[in-house]
């Protein structure tokens, strides 16, 4: 018996972004660059690396677990914390397309 994802499209896209940063990861070496410059393979990579870590923070507490499990605190936490107003945008952008969902399925109310 599968177990039925919570928020499938938010969940579709941490794996869309884990496959951008293996891309992108690969194109550091020098013979598969093809004409990139490795500044800026390296601001793509940040870029795709800081949604990707929002977006799972989000994802992990929109399914229940709580924050201490996701990411353990070490003496690094304090100078590189997640932005909170951009973790609560993106749960309130997924919680809304989900309650759509149910409204479209006649779910909501019951």
């Amino acid at each position: 018996m599968s177990k039925k994802t919570k928020y499938p499209v938010l969940k579709s896209e941490l794996k869309e972004i884990a496959k951008d940063i293996k891309y992108w990861k690969s194109k550091r070496k020098l013979k598969s660059r093809e004409g990139h410059l490795l500044s800026d393979i390296h601001v793509i990579l940040m870029r795709r690396k800081y949604d990707f870590r929002h977006r799972h923070i989000a994802y992990c507490e929109l399914n229940g677990t709580e924050r201490y499990k996701i990411e353990r605190p070490c003496w690094k936490s304090r100078y590189n914390l997640p932005n909170e107003k951009f973790i609560e945008q993106i749960k309130i952008e997924h919680r809304l397309s989900e309650n759509e969902k149910k409204v479209f399925r006649g779910e909501m109310g019951r």
